[in-house]
């Protein structure tokens, strides 16, 4: 995350690539096929060198759109009907990694907060709106310090512990919400590896569980229900092709492997499945980073199928220790 001193180098571009599990309001909770829908995480937020970073503050601020206009069945088939989703939003995203060793890397914390605009229409009704704030994300971990590998190549990772509290905007008498009303847990794993100067490759691997919402809608009569547990991943490449504007293609998926329950019996089929891939661009100087990353969804499963594009500002104040410059690198 870094230092002002470790921004000036090429190969730091975008090091700063967000160790969040930003939960967007994106593809917001759709009654349509199931009645349980997972929380929304970080899908294809986080993308272009995202495992470099080192001592120092990150600010970050996150608009994105997501338009769908069709709903999946267990089968990957279009549920009949209008079936559309909208969802403006914008997330704030506040990180540090401190100077603190703790098993051989530096101790990081975070805090995400989304604020987002969700429109849902199920089929043959009318629309449902809801404005507000998201659940607030907290998250503890560490950052490795980036490691040559052979002559010019360098890889870099970290782990993180996050959390999401029901904190949002909730109530059991709409059938969608901006807060989910239960905790869950999205623990992720992030790496990159440049083998060179101009080319990256970044990967972020999470678990997610999730707690039992004992306040669900009303209208369907349950006394409680719990989301399963899922996989999901963001994957990216790009090339540095001009000094400090890197272009690439970056992608999402995810899978839920265990059913959904409702008042504790296991609802089958429900799992979802979706992935995301589209092209991104990114620049950067002076500790700003402009990112634009965009994605198709396809081969989805039990929830909205879309676009969604994401703009990323990202703002960092270092700490004066540069750990990112491959020419610095032990």
């Amino acid at each position: 995350m870094g230092a002002s001193k470790m921004l000036t180098s090429k190969s730091s571009a975008g090091i700063l690539a967000s160790f969040l599990c930003l939960h967007l309001a994106a593809a917001a909770a759709d009654l349509s096929t199931t009645p349980v829908r997972l929380p929304v995480v970080n899908l294809g937020l986080t993308n272009f060198q995202d495992g470099l970073a080192a001592p120092g503050w990150m600010f970050e601020e996150l608009p994105e759109t997501y338009i769908a206009g069709q709903m999946k069945d267990p089968n990957g088939k279009t549920v009949p009907g209008a079936n559309h989703t909208s969802v403006y939003s914008t997330t704030t995203h506040i990180a540090f990694i401190s100077k603190k060793r703790v098993f051989g890397g530096w101790l990081l914390g975070e805090a995400v907060l989304p604020l987002a605009d969700v429109e849902v229409q199920f089929a043959g009704g009318a629309p449902t709106i809801d404005r507000g704030f998201g659940d607030l994300t907290v998250g503890a971990g560490v950052q490795w310090k980036p490691r040559k590998v052979r002559t010019s190549g360098v890889f870099a990772h970290r782990f993180v512990a996050d959390f999401s509290v029901p904190t949002g905007t909730y109530s059991d008498l709409r059938p969608v919400n901006i807060g989910n009303h239960f905790i869950y847990a999205n623990p992720n794993y992030t790496f990159t590896y440049q083998p060179n100067g101009k080319a990256e490759f970044s990967s972020r691997i999470h678990y997610l569980w999730n707690a039992t919402n004992h306040d669900p809608f009303v209208g369907l009569g349950f006394a409680n229900m719990q989301a399963g547990q899922a996989v999901h991943a963001n994957f990216t490449a790009s090339y540095e092709v001009l000094k400090d504007v890197r272009l690439g293609l970056n992608g999402y998926w995810l899978q839920q492997f265990t059913d959904d329950k409702i008042d504790g019996v296991a609802i089958s089929p429900s799992r979802e499945r979706t992935i995301g891939l589209g092209p991104g661009v990114q620049f950067s100087g002076r500790g700003i980073w402009f990112r634009v990353n965009s994605y198709i969804e396809t081969d989805v499963r039990n929830r909205p199928s879309g676009i969604a594009v994401t703009l990323r500002v990202t703002k960092v104040l270092g700490s004066g220790e540069d750990s990112s410059s491959s020419k610095r690198i032990p």
